[in-house]
């Protein structure tokens, strides 16, 4: 997957795709793949871009957004 500070974001917890911007992938997901893997799992598709989780998720599910954060590595 080819990254750019223009491509759209995908949530992790929720699905959604946004147009949320990133620089050099920080708040993303280290281990894409197995992120991705596990996402086609909860989700039944792959995802649209690269993974991350959004702040309403954040806010909403703080401890699903902490343990996928540990478990996948995020980009600081």
């Amino acid at each position: 997957m080819k990254m750019t500070v223009d491509s759209p974001l995908t949530c992790y917890i929720c699905g959604e795709t946004s147009d949320r911007a990133t620089v050099d992938l920080i708040g993303c997901f280290k281990d894409q793949d197995a992120a991705s893997e596990r996402f086609e799992e909860k989700h039944g598709r792959e995802p649209e871009s690269c993974l991350d989780v959004c702040s309403s998720c954040q806010d909403e599910n703080p401890n699903h957004a902490r343990n996928a954060r540990e478990k996948y590595g995020v980009y600081e």
